[in-house]
């Protein structure tokens, strides 16, 4: 006999009865298990679209390619799930129908947020209210309600049967505090500030609110916005798998995604000049077109597709099962970014985007660039390069300048070197100093190995004691500084810092550190080594640089092009690709902790010369170079640069005495020279 049927059995009052009977089911309701469903089959059985945005209420039927993108946000195989994408495509119904399938189904706390609590205070009263109605809402959330004490309602936190949803405004550190969940989502995540009040940018703190949960689930997308300072393009560039929605051609049957094409593309949009209506999509495989007609089934929905995964070649189709390049049923990337813009939204006719590219262009022409910058973050869905300022690779190599690379030229006086470590090889760069910190380039070095094996630092070790014909006299000169990055193979750096500091001069590791307040020659902590194990208590210290601030340096020395104080000096045998990477970056200004400061974003992948760059000059104002006066240099000058029949191994007085090698090193086999890249693409050139 149940507890329900023993209250109803006494003497109580049938009133009361009923109310114990009621409470026992509600509260038994918590421990019931629901048939599991995906997203895409509950949100059809279940959902509706209530909010006041919607432009139709009642039943879902949620498109070809939106059925995969709800599935994707409820597979808990699929860790984190990252969407760049347009308007129009329905994304912030799906996001709603994702938040009340965690209330309804899957029983699941959750913590939503949006840029600002205003963001939140519209996005709550527009899209959740309305479905959380009792009356015209989602029915299925009515057996999951609370009621009486403990049914918290407000607009930050609402409370369920087995479930809390907190929504939350991203700009304040402490809405990322005290709350645990299974299940994180930030919207419009291109739209928060690149760190949150110094505590550290916002996917980061979302995700440690999920430590703890036995299926963790993270959801961020967003419309990208600038390039290189986007949240969801950087969260894309570092997911597992990159899907876009593919359909079949119905001219030769292949399937291709759709595309905006180009000019410099025979494929995707084309269209008379002026005439809109004329659009057309050509298929990159056969190269017939298609209408959006075409396009759209006889329902006017989006006909069916396949999403294909652009680095694993995984798929997942109409069939709604992941499979592999072979056809396999296969897991789904652990992680995974999804790419959609308007095209794809039967919502918005093809014609209405090419009116607005060519309204943006003539705009453009005039040098208003907010249209078009409109145009390729909310309807292609991409991110907008802004122009910043920087330096120019073509006109940097312009100048370059007759002397041989590894040869000291006349007026430098002290070398430092910075090191980049990568996971299969080494980058080193010696630059010369002089008088005002006038600099040069004397050598470029790849080494190639890996930094988890002890004996291959070896190398690296020899040729940072290696030594420097001067240009002007027979003497030769070694490195009174080395600064390399730990930022990647961190353990393995400290390692080698700790055993290589005792015959290698002034050698720091250092981490490169983005911050406003962070000088050139940052602060210095002790670190503790952990290697295989083995923990070194006194450790060794890690430098901080101030790298955007040395940027910032950089960026007005190559504006000289006089020799003197600040000049930078190139040799006319360094390849095109050392000007793109000293370039790779240009200086923008953007929003940081909710006010304009000027940021440093890629522009290219490939950086490691700026790095070295940095890191070089952090060596060198470990010397004090940068403190040093007219006399202090003079002495320097006095012992570098001697009568012809002396010889001269020199080093400022700030710096302790280099180690130096009883020869020249030879290279090993596996050292490069910088060369440009080939033209397959594979790496540098082995040889100049």
């Amino acid at each position: 006999m149940t507890l329900a049927t023993k209250a109803t059995s006494t003497m109580l009052h049938p009133e009361t009865a009923a109310a114990l009977k009621a409470a026992v089911h509600a509260g038994m309701d918590g421990f019931r298990a629901e048939t599991p469903q995906r997203l895409g089959d509950w949100a059809k059985a279940n959902f509706m679209l209530a909010g006041e945005s919607s432009h139709q209420k009642g039943g879902w039927e949620a498109w070809s390619l939106q059925v995969g993108v709800l599935d994707f946000m409820s597979d808990d195989r699929i860790k984190d799930f990252v969407v760049r994408k347009s308007k129009r495509v329905g994304y912030t119904k799906m996001l709603t129908a994702f938040v009340v399938y965690n209330i309804a189904h899957r029983r699941r706390k959750q913590a939503i947020w949006q840029p600002t609590d205003d963001d939140r205070d519209s996005y709550v009263k527009s899209e959740i209210d309305p479905v959380l109605d009792p009356e015209t809402g989602v029915k299925a959330v009515n057996a999951v309600r609370k009621k009486g004490k403990g049914s918290e309602d407000t607009m930050k936190l609402k409370m369920f049967l087995g479930s809390a949803l907190h929504l939350l405004g991203g700009k304040a550190a402490r809405a990322f505090r005290r709350i645990t969940v299974a299940v994180s989502i930030l919207d419009e995540w291109s739209k928060f500030d690149q760190s949150v009040e110094k505590a550290g940018d916002p996917g980061g703190l979302a995700k440690g609110r999920l430590e703890g949960a036995p299926y963790p689930k993270f959801v961020g997308g967003s419309t990208p916005l600038l390039k290189g300072l986007c949240h969801v393009e950087r969260a894309c560039e570092n997911t597992e798998g990159m899907v876009r929605f593919h359909i079949d051609c119905p001219r030769c049957g292949v399937e291709h995604p759709l595309t905006w094409g180009g000019k410099k593309f025979a494929h995707g949009f084309k269209w008379e000049r002026g005439k809109p209506e004329t659009v057309r999509h050509v298929c990159p495989h056969c190269h017939e077109s298609i209408t959006q007609a075409d396009y759209l089934s006889a329902g006017g929905l989006p006909a069916p597709g396949v999403w294909v995964c652009e680095r694993t070649g995984k798929r997942y189709g109409m069939d709604r099962v992941w499979r592999d390049s072979a056809g396999m049923p296969c897991a789904p990337p652990r992680t995974l970014g999804l790419h959609v813009w308007a095209a794809y939204s039967p919502q918005r006719d093809w014609p209405s985007i090419v009116t607005e590219f060519e309204e943006a262009l003539v705009e453009l022409e005039k040098g208003e660039a907010g249209p078009m910058q409109l145009f390729v973050n909310e309807t292609l869905g991409e991110t907008w390069e802004l122009q910043g300022q920087r330096s120019d690779e073509h006109a940097l190599q312009a100048r370059a300048e007759p002397y041989k690379l590894t040869v000291v030229p006349k007026g430098g006086l002290v070398l430092t070197a910075g090191v980049d470590v990568q996971r299969n090889r080494w980058e080193i760069t010696v630059w010369a100093w002089g008088r005002g910190m006038e600099s040069w380039v004397v050598d470029v070095i790849v080494l190639e190995g890996n930094p988890a094996v002890d004996d291959d630092w070896e190398q690296v070790t020899a040729h940072l004691q290696r030594r420097y014909k001067q240009e002007w006299h027979g003497g030769s000169m070694g490195l009174s500084a080395i600064s390399i990055d730990s930022s990647d193979q961190t353990q393995a750096v400290y390692n080698w810092v700790r055993t290589a500091q005792h015959i290698l001069p002034r050698l720091s590791a250092i981490k490169g550190d983005g911050a406003e307040t962070v000088n050139i020659l940052g602060a210095s902590s002790l670190q503790e080594v952990n290697w295989r194990g083995q923990k070194v208590p006194k450790g060794i210290k890690l430098w901080r640089v101030g790298v955007d601030a040395a940027k910032d340096l950089l960026l007005g020395q190559l504006e000289i092009d006089k020799p003197g104080a600040g000049c930078v000096h190139f040799s006319d045998e360094l390849p095109r690709e050392f000007y793109e990477q000293l370039t790779a970056e240009q200086r923008v200004l953007s929003k940081v902790n909710g006010r304009d400061a000027y940021r440093w974003i890629k522009r290219r992948p490939r950086n490691e010369q700026l790095d070295n760059r940095n890191y070089a000059l952090h060596a060198a104002y470990r010397l004090g170079l940068h403190k040093f006066t007219d006399k202090d240099w003079a002495k320097v000058e006095a012992a570098v640069q001697p009568p012809a029949d002396l010889f001269s191994s020199p080093v400022p007085e700030a710096a302790p005495e280099p180690v130096p090698a009883p020869a020249p090193v030879a290279a090993p086999p596996a050292v490069r020279r910088m060369a440009p890249l080939s033209r397959a693409g594979g790496g540098f050139a082995k040889s100049w």
